[in-house]
């Protein structure tokens, strides 16, 4: 093993768990007495293309470990850059700079392309690198793991803010008739589906779920909400920001236009989106007042965090490590699941050749013709939140 620094990154939007990924790292590498220093890369890749300064992480205590692993955000800083072949030498350039031997980065399967580039680009040029992934995003699209880091816990606000608003709605059904929660998910539908686990009891809310796998048919919709509003008096609908109709198109670009972000994908959020298309159709259509929320970046980086999720993302973060300086690479940690009653996970390397570039979405048995397959999906997923959602006084009617 050669002798030399590692570096962490951190790369994409923040969870509410991702600094508890960097302090299992950075409690195993302490641990193991490496004889290096340890740096954070600064505002992710970014930070290595603009030349920035590292950070040095070696002298935090155990206790400060603890605390990091409860704070919010991506301490280090992130950024989305898709890296070209000249950023990459400019990236490896900096890493020979500062002796860097052991690089670990955080992030989904886009972000995860880094380390792999970084490694095979080292090797040609026959500098001893070893990089690993670490696995992030609140979206649950990475392949090869059970689930992400980051997804628990925005599940569990999710599910959370749900009930809250479907009480809400029920209070104010006299003003209010048809209201649309919209959550991330470009192309899966994960996060609405996690709004399910809100619902404890048949006809509570959210009375319809729309998952980007399910192409959205604007007549069927229709009458399904007419009858949930003369049965219900409302109707609270999740939508992801990425439902598509049948000729593909995302609803959210039927009603507006839509720009483009520095990865070139379409800007889902910005603008009223799908919620404004649905309202739009509902209350053109069906005559019913709408309002629609918008959590937006809320569900990714909230302190409503899944205890479940806190301590796998330590874990898979002191995995990383040590798969680091047991000289492994190409590389991540992923969770492999052996039961769910009673809920086991164990801790598995997943080749990354194997995770960039792809995308797992809600497999064909969470799905049925009528939508979200709500059992299976329950059975799966609520694990993953933590402590089960109490359910409130006014659901028992």
């Amino acid at each position: 093993m050669p002798k030399g620094n590692i570096l962490i990154g951190q790369s994409g939007g923040p969870t509410a768990v991702i600094n508890a990924s960097l302090a299992g790292l950075l409690s195993e590498i302490s641990l193991t007495g490496f004889a290096g220093q340890t740096f954070g890369l600064p505002m992710g890749l970014e930070g290595l293309l603009n030349q920035r300064e590292p950070i040095e992480l070696s002298h935090l205590s155990q206790l400060q470990l603890i605390q990091l692993s409860h704070t919010g955000g991506a301490v280090l800083g992130s950024s989305r850059v898709k890296p070209g072949e000249p950023e990459l030498d400019q990236a490896l350039a900096w890493l020979k700079r500062y002796d860097v031997r052991y690089f670990a980065f955080m992030g989904g399967n886009g972000s995860l392309q880094t380390p792999l580039e970084l490694e095979r680009l080292a090797r040609t040029e026959g500098y001893e690198l070893y990089c690993v992934g670490v696995p992030k995003t609140i979206d649950n699209d990475l392949v090869g793991t059970d689930h992400a880091p980051g997804y628990g816990s925005a599940a569990r606000w999710l599910a959370m803010a749900t009930q809250d608003s479907g009480l809400d709605l029920y209070t104010m059904r006299g003003f209010d008739h048809f209201k649309v929660l919209e959550t991330m998910g470009r192309h899966t539908g994960w996060l609405a589906a996690a709004t399910s686990l809100a619902r404890h009891s048949a006809n509570t809310t959210p009375h319809l779920i729309l998952v980007p796998e399910i192409i959205f048919d604007p007549e069927a919709f229709l009458a399904q909400v007419e009858q949930i509003f003369r049965r219900e008096g409302c109707v609270l609908v999740v939508a992801a920001e990425g439902v598509r109709n049948a000729e593909g198109k995302f609803l959210a670009s039927l009603n507006q236009e839509l720009g483009r972000d520095a990865l070139g994908k379409s800007l889902l959020s910005i603008g009223e989106g799908v919620s404004g298309y649905l309202c739009q159709l509902v209350k053109t259509r069906l005559g019913l007042k709408v309002r629609y929320d918008k959590p937006g970046t809320l569900q990714r980086g909230t302190a409503c965090v899944s205890p479940v999720d806190q301590v796998e993302a330590w874990e898979l973060g002191k995995t990383a490590a040590r798969y680091l300086l047991q000289g492994q690479s190409g590389i991540m940690p992923a969770l492999h699941r052996l039961s769910t009653e009673p809920y086991r996970c164990e801790i598995v390397p997943m080749v990354l050749n194997e995770v960039v570039g792809r995308e797992k979405t809600l497999p064909p048995e969470f799905l049925h013709a009528g939508g979200l397959n709500e059992e299976a999906f329950r059975h799966y997923a609520t694990p993953l939140i933590g402590p089960a959602l109490a359910e409130p006084w006014s659901s028992r009617r």
